[in-house]
């Protein structure tokens, strides 16, 4: 089934929750805002059981991961045109002095697993905060919690989250960003960047996808277009995050899951010797349940960009057990995508060496930092 998606704009504007001035000791400024969305999407309409205990998830894990899987789990009855309003955390970051980039946003959409925090790392912000980096190269980024995590809001992880509702949510953030809303001080940008990981960059692809004018340039970090998850979701070894750790997630039913310790979210996101134990650990503390509903519509986003035009790279670890089965090497050549982006300015693929699923993690994180950055130069972005 192709799944159409359509977004209305609300434009009551929230106010700014908090706000970071510079000093001699910050080259940043910041503001955190709520911002209020009302979208209307195509989403499917579920009939899968709902998750009662641990037993629940693990038999919905191997259901989805079983050869036959596409013949024997039908996990949704239809599709119908679904509205909601929603608030949505937020922070934009912009160098504290002017500089010639700083009306080049960034904006960054986060994968599973995590919330905007995985763009602006908390430990060790030097060799990991890909905001502080940006930043730094005279970019503003806005980075926000997709619905469901973080600050944003708590709906249902069995039906309400799907990727057609995310996308939704970020084509309706880039039409206000670009208006000028939610920016700090600086107005209106003269160019927006979409920057996503992972699941954010599938709904990010989707974008470009299905709305290209909307943006001028993507940067697509933990994706391959050939995933084999099967070895992620299984190390990743999700259990119900309510009963994980109760009272961590209030507002989460269900249908929401977590892996079951630091050592199954290193295996999932990391590898090797390329992560201190310490980043382990502090990963481990700031991650965020997934929603059942997430993992089933993977597809129903469209992926082909065909119409899309403008500077496009794709950059995946080496080691990426979720999109590569744990070698990126020869997946990511341009021949193998370029039924997905025919049109596109300059398209790069980059394998980045001896890293996971979670780049930004990992002690090299700034080497791809410094590509991706590279390349927006580059090209005028």
């Amino acid at each position: 089934m192709k799944l159409l998606l359509v977004s209305s704009i609300s434009l009551l504007l929230s106010g700014v929750l908090a706000h970071s001035t510079c000093s001699d000791l910050a080259n940043r400024t910041c503001q955190d805002y709520t911002i209020p969305v009302n979208i209307t999407s195509q989403v499917l309409i579920p009939g899968y059981p709902r998750f009662k205990d641990d037993f629940d998830v693990v038999d919905f894990v191997n259901t989805l991961l079983s050869r036959d899987s596409k013949a024997s789990f039908v996990p949704f009855s239809g599709a119908k045109n679904f509205t909601a309003s929603y608030k949505i955390a937020a922070t934009i970051c912009s160098p504290c002095k002017s500089t010639r980039k700083e009306k080049t946003l960034l904006l960054a959409s986060h994968g599973l697993g995590y919330d905007r925090r995985y763009w602006d790392s908390g430990m060790e912000s030097a060799n990991y905060s890909f905001v502080d980096f940006a930043v730094a190269q005279g970019y503003s980024v806005l980075f926000y919690d997709r619905l469901g995590t973080g600050k944003s809001s708590k709906v249902s992880g069995y039906d309400e989250p799907q990727s057609t509702a995310q996308l939704a949510i970020l084509q309706q953030l880039t039409s206000l960003v670009r208006a000028g809303h939610y920016t700090g001080s600086f107005g209106a940008p003269s160019k927006v960047v979409h920057v996503g990981h992972s699941y954010g960059s599938l709904i990010s692809n989707g974008l470009i996808a299905t709305t290209p004018g909307l943006s001028d340039g993507a940067i697509l970090t933990g994706i391959a277009y050939r995933p084999n998850s099967g070895a992620f979701l299984k190390a990743w070894g999700f259990r119900i995050a309510a009963h994980q750790a109760p009272g961590k997630w209030p507002g989460l039913d269900n249908n929401y899951v977590t892996g079951v310790d630091a050592a199954g979210n290193a295996a999932a996101f990391l590898h090797g010797n390329s992560f201190s134990k310490e980043m382990a650990w502090y990963a481990e503390s700031i991650k965020q349940p997934v929603a059942s509903v997430e993992l089933l519509t993977f597809t129903a986003v469209q992926q082909k960009a065909t119409k899309f035009t403008k500077p496009l790279m794709v950059i995946a670890g080496e080691f990426d057990s979720a999109m590569c089965d744990g070698n990126c090497t020869g997946v990511l050549a341009p021949p193998v995508l370029s039924d997905y982006f025919p049109n596109v300015t300059d398209f790069q693929a980059i394998v980045h060496p001896a890293v996971g699923h979670g780049i930004n993690l990992s002690y090299n994180a700034t080497g791809a930092y410094a590509v991706i950055l590279d390349y927006l130069k580059k090209h005028g972005l």
